[in-house]
């Protein structure tokens, strides 16, 4: 029987409806949620992060034993470079997961990874195979950020939502059998390219009327900082979900 005609409440079809719009997107890691992960783990415990990212190199600082599995070479690098910087090591191994053949872990982590994989189930199947203790996924929980709710109020449309990504992985684990503990995490995002190329999108063919203009800017302002070349920058509070799992 295949995940997408398995019974139960279609959580994995809802995440494959979400793939087109995120699979490109960059998913950059907060040092608050990388923080708050490595609360969940002992010093020495072996941990399996199935994609290269930041994490990898503060849960080593920790004191754990970190192996690294992501598809790019490049980014294995990063991740390695990263971790000599800060006196540790990360393991790497270039594979495409959840086809990699690596060895248990104690904790076998996801920081917003699986939304490379169409298929959810599959992917957190093979996590759950490698976790001998715990798993931690942690990922878009689909609130607008401030300036999409400003925006849409401006333009008088609604404001986007992406679907709580992290309810999916957990509504999955339960299909699986396991139950989760499901927390808010708050992060702060900057506004990538992306993001700056949905905007200019959303206003094109349209033009904001100084007063609406000066007002978004003082809404916004609390979050605006200017960087030491002189461009603004502009970060703000985002929520995201983590997922707890025993295993």
């Amino acid at each position: 029987m295949t995940s997408s005609t398995a019974p139960g409440y279609g959580f994995a079809a809802a995440w494959h409806a979400t793939i087109d719009s995120a699979h490109d997107k960059s998913f950059v890691l907060d040092p608050e949620v990388s923080r708050t992960l490595t609360s969940y783990i002992g010093p020495g415990e072996t941990v399996l992060d199935i994609a290269a990212d930041e994490f990898a190199t503060t849960a080593a600082r920790a004191g754990a034993h970190v192996t690294v599995v992501d598809g790019s070479l490049q980014r294995l690098a990063q991740v390695a470079a990263d971790a000599q910087r800060h006196g540790v090591t990360v393991d790497t191994v270039h594979a495409l997961w959840p086809h990699a053949a690596v060895a248990h872990h104690d904790v076998v982590v996801s920081t917003g990874a699986l939304r490379r994989h169409h298929d959810l189930p599959a992917a957190l199947r093979a996590m759950v195979l490698h976790a001998d203790r715990l798993l931690l996924c942690v990922d878009e929980a689909g609130t607008p950020a401030p300036h999409d709710q400003v925006l849409a109020a401006i333009l008088g449309e609604p404001a986007p939502r992406q679907a709580p990504r992290h309810l999916l992985i957990a509504g999955a684990l339960a299909e699986l059998g396991l139950t989760a503990d499901v927390q808010m995490v708050t992060a702060v995002r900057t506004v990538t390219v992306a993001d700056e190329a949905e905007l200019v999108r959303r206003l094109a063919g349209r033009s904001l009327p100084g007063r609406l203009a000066r007002r978004l800017l003082a809404l916004l302002a609390p979050m605006l900082s200017r960087t030491p070349d002189g461009n603004w920058r502009y970060r703000y509070p985002a929520e995201m979900g983590l997922v707890v799992c025993p295993v």
